[in-house]
C-alpha cells in the first residue's frame, strides 16, 4: 500500500477528531473542547503602559516618539550597512519643497529590529534621541538637545518601561542627577556635581519634591572610593604603568657596608692622590693671581700722563758672609 504524501486538510483533522470524541461516548462537549483552540495559542494583546500609569500621572514611559519618526506621509530612504540583504538605517524626508531630514532609524545589533532613533527639527538640526541599549525592544534612555548641546537624559534604570533617572547638563556638562527610588515618578534622590566631580547630595524624605536632609560629606567619600577603584585597578594589571595614576618615590634604603678588597682599597687611594693634586694645582693658580694683581697707576706732578707702574723688584736671595779666617801664628823675635 503506498503512503499517502498529501497531509490532511486542518478542517479534516478536527472533524476527524470530533467524529473520534462522539464514537468513544464524550459527548458533544468533548467535540466542542476539540474544536477550541487553546488560550495559549492566541496572541496576547500587547501591555497598555498608559493603564498601568493611570493610577500615578507621575510615571512617564518611554517610547518611541512618533512626532518625527512617524512613517507616513514622508519620503523614507532605506541602507543596509552591514550587506546582509536587510535595511539597517532608514530615513525619513519631508515631502515639502526643501525635504529636510526628520528621523533616523536604526538596527545596531543587526537583529531586524530598530535600535536607535534620532529625531531632527525643521532646521536639520539634532534635538533628541532614543536608544534600545539592551535589545529587549523597550527604549531605556532618551536624550534632548538644545542648540546641539545636551540638556537632559531620562533613563530607565530597573527596565520596567518608565523613567526613573534624570541626568541634567548645562551647556553638555553633567550639574545634577535626579534619582527615583521609590517609583512613584518624582525624584528623591539629587546627586550635585561641580567640574565633573560629585559636590553633595541631597534627600528629599518627606515626598513633597524638595530636599529635606544634605549629604555635604559626599565627595569626600567619593574620592576615596576613586582612590580605592585606581588602586585596585594598578594591582589588578601587576603594577604595570597607570597614566593615571601617581605613585611617591620610594626612599632609599640603608645598605649595609659591603667588604673591600685589595684592588677596591688601591683604587680609593690614586682617587685621593688625584684629588689632593687638583687641590694643590687650584691653589697655586690662585696664587698666581694674587701677584698679578697691579698697583693702580698715579698721575705725575706735572699734570702729564701717568706712567705705568714697574713691577716690584723681587728681593735677591741673601748670601752667606765668608766664615772668620783665624789668624796666622806669628814668631817671636
Amino acid at each position: 500500500m503506498g503512503v499517502n504524501s498529501r497531509a490532511p486538510a486542518p478542517g479534516a483533522l478536527l472533524r476527524r477528531a470530533s467524529a473520534i470524541a462522539l464514537a468513544l461516548g464524550l459527548g458533544p462537549w468533548a467535540a466542542a473542547c476539540a474544536n477550541k483552540p487553546k488560550e495559549d495559542d492566541k496572541p496576547q494583546p500587547p501591555e497598555d503602559e498608559s493603564a498601568v500609569a493611570a493610577h500615578n500621572p507621575n510615571l512617564r514611559d518611554l517610547r518611541v516618539d512618533g512626532t518625527r519618526c512617524d512613517t507616513r506621509g514622508v519620503r523614507s530612504e532605506q541602507q543596509d550597512t552591514n550587506h546582509d540583504g536587510r535595511s539597517d538605517l532608514v530615513s525619513l524626508y519631508s515631502t515639502t519643497p526643501d525635504g529636510s531630514l526628520r528621523c533616523k532609524q536604526a538596527d545596531l545589533n543587526f537583529d531586524g529590529r530598530l535600535d536607535a532613533y534620532f529625531h531632527y527639527d525643521e532646521g536639520g538640526q539634532l534635538v533628541r534621541e532614543q536608544f534600545d541599549q539592551d535589545y529587549d525592544g523597550r527604549i531605556d534612555i532618551g536624550s534632548y538637545y538644545e542648540g546641539g548641546s545636551l540638556v537632559l537624559d531620562e533613563l530607565d534604570l530597573n527596565r520596567d518601561g518608565f523613567v526613573d533617572a534624570w541626568r541634567r547638563y548645562d551647556k553638555g556638562r553633567l550639574t545634577r542627577i535626579e534619582t527615583d527610588r521609590d517609583g512613584d515618578g518624582r525624584p528623591d534622590l539629587f546627586a550635585y556635581y561641580l567640574g565633573g566631580r560629585i559636590d553633595r547630595i541631597g534627600y528629599d524624605v518627606s515626598g513633597d519634591g524638595k530636599v529635606d536632609q544634605w549629604d555635604h560629606d559626599a565627595a569626600r567619600r567619593a574620592r576615596l572610593a576613586e582612590q580605592l577603584r585606581a588602586q585596585n585597578n594598578a594591582e589588578a594589571k601587576g603594577g604595570g604603568d597607570d597614566d593615571e595614576a601617581f605613585v611617591d618615590e620610594p626612599e632609599p634604603e640603608q645598605s649595609e657596608p659591603e667588604e673591600t678588597t685589595e684592588a677596591d682599597d688601591a683604587k680609593d687611594d690614586k682617587a685621593k692622590k688625584a684629588k689632593g693634586k687638583k687641590a694643590k694645582n687650584a691653589g697655586a693658580d690662585e696664587a698666581g693671581k694674587g701677584k698679578a694683581k697691579q698697583v693702580s697707576p698715579k698721575a705725575d706732578d706735572g699734570g702729564g700722563t701717568a706712567s705705568p707702574a714697574e713691577p716690584e723688584a723681587t728681593p735677591a736671595p741673601a748670601t752667606p758672609s765668608p766664615a772668620p779666617q783665624k789668624p796666622a801664628p806669628q814668631k817671636p823675635g
